[in-house]
């Protein structure tokens, strides 16, 4: 054991105490226990046999997986850095080693599955995941899309939406992509511009030749102009071009200000995914009291089926983006804070503490995310 090892109880005690965690979860959180609703969710490695052809896999970087061995809580929207560059002391989500023992921790709190966002296309991430998965145990889903407009390849406003959707099928399968995402657009824009929703259409496309599931990124609370039924435009895109509701996340929806999540219960009811997959961070600005009564909004309309959370995490606070300097205590698990387990051990006991039962908060950490990202592999 380390000294930092040694030193993390106190530093535990200390982060969940600022964070307001209730006592419970911090004597499971110091001392490794899981939480009820996580408890006995760990699953086998990643050496699980592939399913029959025909049938429903979860893909990971290392192997098609059945989704019924994917028995613990998976966030759905992560970043895990890419192994590009050196690590730096500003990004050390580029350092295996740094990376491997931030997500041991998690996984020591119930974590079992983690899908890494890319946004950009491209398979020399793939060997660096693998890595991770190795070092950890830890399952881990490839995803990747083209961001905004401002980070397209020049060619995109060229090529056919066939050509586009055609590139996304064979990233797929050189990459192992076990989604597509994330799918994003401009901040403070009232629409998707043309060229985006080109790339929305095609993305829609490539799901449905291949059926792998696709989340986006909204721009809610970015500026003045962002439509509110931003959400339900992008569900548009993606459908005009085949890609079907019920494996698709619209993204960041728990960054909208709307206490009765009218256009979440309306993506929702059109059998596609709610993504508040920017929990127990400031950015944005929505704040988790506010995203607590949301989630109880969506669950009071018989809605849980539909809802994934995650935290959009990238290993670190990002200042630039609106979030806030002073951070309430150790951020990464090597100093005893919540690291990547953070919609675990941060926000799941504040829905418990709003009265959200055991099996809803199973739902919506094992079971919703299992539903999302399986599969029946056509193309790939």
């Amino acid at each position: 054991m380390s000294q930092s090892d040694e030193r993390s109880p106190i530093a535990r005690r200390r982060v969940l105490r600022l964070l307001g965690v209730g006592a419970g979860l911090g004597a499971a959180w110091e001392v490794g226990l899981l939480p009820a609703a996580l408890d006995g969710m760990q699953s086998a490695g990643g050496g699980a046999a592939a399913p029959a052809r025909g049938r429903a896999i979860i893909r990971t970087v290392t192997a098609d997986l059945d989704p019924a061995t994917l028995t613990g809580a998976t966030l759905m929207h992560e970043h895990l850095g890419s192994g590009r560059t050196e690590p730096q002391a500003s990004n050390p989500t580029q350092d295996a080693a740094w990376m491997a023992e931030e997500l041991t921790a998690a996984k020591k709190v119930g974590l079992n599955c983690i899908v890494a966002a890319q946004t950009g296309l491209g398979a020399d991430v793939l060997s660096y995941l693998r890595q991770l998965t190795e070092k950890t145990g830890l399952q881990i889903v490839s995803a990747a899309a083209h961001y905004t407009a401002q980070t397209y390849p020049r060619d995109v406003a060229t090529k056919t939406e066939e050509q586009i959707a055609e590139d996304y099928v064979e990233a797929a399968r050189v990459g192992r992509l076990g989604a597509f995402g994330e799918l994003g657009m401009l901040n403070d824009a009232a629409d998707l511009d043309p060229l985006e929703k080109k790339m929305f259409r095609a993305v829609g496309k490539a799901q449905m030749r291949t059926g792998i599931p696709v989340f986006t990124h909204t721009n809610y609370s970015t500026g003045e102009h962002v439509s509110m039924d931003i959400a339900l435009r992008q569900l548009d895109a993606l459908e005009s071009g085949g890609g079907r509701p019920a494996s698709i996340a619209i993204g960041h929806v728990c960054c909208l200000d709307d206490p009765m999540v009218d256009v979440a219960k309306r993506v929702a009811r059109r059998g596609a995914f709610v993504a508040f997959d920017r929990v127990t961070r400031q950015q944005q600005w929505v704040n988790d009291a506010k995203k607590v009564t949301m989630v109880k909004a969506l669950l009071d309309a018989g809605l849980a089926d539909r809802l994934l959370l995650s935290s959009d995490y990238i290993g670190r606070i990002n200042t630039s983006v609106g979030e806030i300097n002073g951070y309430p205590g150790p951020l990464h698990a090597r100093e005893g804070g919540p690291g990547y387990a953070r919609p675990l051990v941060l926000f799941v006991p504040l829905l418990r503490k709003a009265g959200v039962s055991e099996a809803v908060i199973r739902q919506l950490t094992v079971e919703n995310p299992r539903r999302f990202l399986s599969f029946v592999p056509a193309a790939v």
